[in-house]
């Protein structure tokens, strides 16, 4: 069993180091993606399983943007160029794992041919506008500055939403009437771990068909569709087995989804023992900065 991890990283080098020491392994290799904008790249250990994207398949992130999946198919395509692997498994440089190298090892080894991809309809969401926000998303093309979140971009947006007369107004105004917008679509985390044999049908059918890229491009938050939508677009489908992360999205009022907030909480040691105890794989989101000794604590009860 040959396992590719797949890193998005944008800070905290020592951090990324600790995970990379963790999960050494002589099944693993490791493929980074470190964000154009972060210079840190010198800082990260280094050794012949760590592979580090050059700079020129290096895309400058933003979120809610294509760049997110750019920098996650630049990986994906390095990794499966480079040997062939069992599982590619997408991970970010905030991630750490509650299990062993050799338990997660065996983990695949059980599941071979199962590919972890977490996902729903779009009208299984939670949402509050007349049509469903989440379809919303993809089926109207959206303006580069609706996806920019500095202050002055997002002051013109409202603005650009409110004159139009509504949500509901911009929609129809932005909608899609192309084959992109015709899809079914799906939404879920980004946080996949993929077959070796989903890989190459996937990167087959993004080269055969660039409408579908070209479709995100100026889509919203395309991260938490891209990859699910063309998941159930495959003959590969019916493998599909739950996401392998803990994330705690729970919010002050009690409600726990994605819909609530835009970022998930930081875990710190308060979130050991429900960690611990839930099965997971790995776990997101941490920061030394804010609590190294959960990063700590989780490094020795593996």
């Amino acid at each position: 069993m040959k396992l590719a991890i797949l890193l998005l990283c944008h800070k905290n080098a020592e951090q990324i180091n600790l995970f990379l020491e963790t999960l050494k392994h002589p099944d693993i290799e490791f493929f980074i993606h470190m964000d154009k904008k972060a210079d840190i790249v010198d800082q990260l250990i280094k050794r012949p399983d760590i592979h580090v994207l050059p700079d020129n398949l290096r895309v400058d992130v933003k979120w809610s943007g294509f760049s997110m999946i750019e920098a996650t198919l630049n990986l994906l395509k390095e990794a499966y160029k480079t040997t062939r692997f069992d599982y590619y498994w997408l991970c970010s440089g905030q991630d750490f794992p509650l299990k062993s190298p050799g338990e997660i090892i065996e983990y695949f080894s059980q599941h071979v041919g199962r590919n972890f991809v977490s996902l729903r309809p779009s009208y299984n969401y939670r949402n509050d506008h007349h049509e469903n926000h989440l379809d919303k998303r993809n089926v109207m093309k959206y303006p580069e500055f609706f996806m920019d979140r500095t202050f002055s971009k997002r002051v013109l947006k409202r603005l650009y939403i409110e004159i139009s007369g509504g949500w509901n107004s911009t929609y129809y105004i932005f909608r899609r009437k192309d084959k992109f917008s015709t899809l079914s679509f799906y939404f879920g985390p980004q946080w996949i771990a993929i077959t070796d044999s989903f890989t190459k049908w996937l990167l087959s059918y993004l080269s055969d068909n660039p409408w579908y890229e070209e479709g995100y491009k100026s889509s919203l938050t395309p991260d938490e569709s891209f990859f699910q939508t063309l998941f159930m677009m495959s003959p590969y489908k019916e493998t599909r087995h739950d996401y392998l992360h803990y994330v705690d999205w729970t919010s002050q009022d009690g409600y726990n989804g994605p819909l609530v907030k835009n970022s998930p909480n930081t875990l710190t040691i308060a979130d050991y023992d429900a960690m611990k105890n839930s099965g997971y794989l790995m776990a997101r989101k941490f920061d030394a900065n804010v609590d190294k000794n959960i990063i700590e604590e989780l490094m020795t009860f593996r």
